[in-house]
C-alpha cells in the first residue's frame, strides 16, 4: 500500500508538472484560442518588430506577428510594387470588423525602452468592408531614431565649425545686438513721456473709437432698420411711377427720331456728300488765290515790275508825274516828236 500510495503521488506529481510546462509553453507561445485571420503589411523599414511581438487595436491586444520576411525590394506579383519587408501578422476574429479599408498599420514602441509591436488604427472608413483575411497593405514606417541621432549630430558638428572658423564675426555680431539694445533702451528713457503721452493718445482714441460704435449700434436698432426699409420701399414706388410717367413720352421722343431717321435716305446723304465736295473744291481754290494775291502783293513791295517799281521807287513817281505835266503844257509832243 505504502509504495502504490508513493507511486500515485509521483505520477500526480509529473502530471501536474507537464500541465504546468504545456501551460508556460502555450504562455510563451503566445497561443490563443480563438479563431483568426491573417494580413500582411509591407514596410521599407521594420524597426526591431520580432516575431511573436503583439498586435494591439486600439491599445487592446488582438493578436501577433507571426513572421518578419526580408524581400530586398523584389517586386511583388500580388501588387506590382517594390517590397522591402513584409510582415505577417495574425488577427484575431473579434476584430476583424474594426479593421476597415481606410486602417493604418504602425510600429510602435512600448515604453522608452520596451519591446516593439504593430498599432492597428481601425479607420472609419464603414461604407467599404473591412480588410479581406489574406490582404495586402502598406504599413506607415517607424520613425528612425539612429538616423535621427546621426543626422543631429552631424548638424552639431556643422554648427560648432561655424562658431569656430567665424567667431570674431560672432562676436561682432553679439556686441553690435547688445549695442543696439542699449540702444532702444536709451531712447524708450529718454522718450518716456513722449511714449506715454502716445499711450494715451491711443488710449483716448481707442475710448473714442468704441464710443463711435456703440452710438452707430444703438442707430441701427430693428425701429431705425425698419423706419429706412420703409422709406426705401416709398422711394422705389414714387421711381416706379415716375417711369410710367415718362414711358409714354420716351416713345414719342423715339418715334419722332424715327421718322427723323426716315427722312435720311441714301440719295439726300449722297447730294449732301456731294455739296460738301464742291464746297470744299471752292475752298481750295479761294486758298488759290489767296495765295496769288499774296504773291502779287509781296513782288510789288520788292519792286518788282512796272507798278512795282511805280510804288516802291520815288524817282519812277517823280518822271512819271513830270512827264503828265510836260503833256498837259505841250500835248502836241503826244503826235509829234522833235
Amino acid at each position: 500500500m505504502r509504495e502504490s500510495g508513493i507511486e500515485y503521488k509521483v505520477g500526480l506529481l509529473i502530471a501536474t508538472s507537464a500541465v504546468l510546462f504545456a501551460g508556460f509553453i502555450f504562455l510563451l507561445g503566445n497561443c490563443s484560442l480563438r479563431g483568426g485571420y491573417t494580413v500582411y503589411v509591407d514596410y521599407d523599414f521594420s524597426g526591431n518588430v520580432q516575431e511573436g511581438a503583439p498586435v494591439k487595436v486600439s491599445g487592446i491586444k488582438v493578436g501577433r506577428v507571426e513572421n518578419v520576411a526580408f524581400l530586398g525590394g523584389e517586386i511583388d506579383k500580388a501588387t506590382g510594387r517594390r517590397v522591402q519587408v513584409r510582415v505577417e501578422l495574425w488577427i484575431e476574429n473579434r476584430a476583424k470588423n474594426s479593421v476597415r479599408q481606410d486602417a493604418e498599420f504602425f510600429i510602435n514602441t512600448a515604453g522608452v525602452l520596451g519591446e516593439q509591436y504593430v498599432e492597428i488604427v481601425p479607420g472609419d472608413d464603414w461604407d467599404q468592408p473591412p480588410i479581406a483575411p489574406g490582404a495586402i497593405v502598406v504599413g506607415v514606417n517607424p520613425p528612425r531614431t539612429d538616423l535621427v541621432v546621426a543626422r543631429l549630430y552631424e548638424l552639431l558638428d556643422i554648427v560648432s565649425a561655424v562658431l569656430r572658423e567665424d567667431r570674431d564675426k560672432i562676436t561682432g555680431i553679439l556686441r553690435n545686438g547688445a549695442g543696439a539694445v542699449d540702444e532702444v533702451n536709451r531712447i524708450l528713457t529718454e522718450n518716456r513721456e513722449h511714449i506715454g503721452e502716445m499711450i494715451v493718445a491711443v488710449t483716448d482714441l481707442a475710448h473714442g473709437t468704441k464710443d463711435t460704435l456703440d452710438k452707430v449700434n444703438r442707430g441701427l436698432d430693428p425701429g431705425a432698420v425698419a423706419a429706412i426699409l420703409r422709406d426705401t420701399d416709398k422711394l422705389l414706388v414714387t421711381a416706379d411711377r415716375s417711369l410710367d410717367g415718362l414711358t409714354p413720352t420716351a416713345q414719342a421722343f423715339l418715334q419722332d427720331a424715327t421718322r427723323v431717321t426716315g427722312l435720311v435716305t441714301e440719295p439726300r446723304i449722297e447730294r449732301a456728300l456731294g455739296a460738301v465736295d464742291r464746297a470744299a473744291g471752292a475752298a481750295e481754290q479761294a486758298e488759290d488765290l489767296m495765295l496769288n494775291a499774296n504773291g502779287l502783293l509781296k513782288d510789288l513791295r520788292a519792286g518788282k515790275g512796272t507798278a512795282g517799281a511805280l510804288l516802291s521807287r520815288s524817282e519812277v513817281y517823280t518822271d512819271l508825274r513830270e512827264l503828265i505835266r510836260d503833256l498837259r503844257r505841250h500835248p502836241w509832243k503826244v503826235f509829234w516828236k522833235e
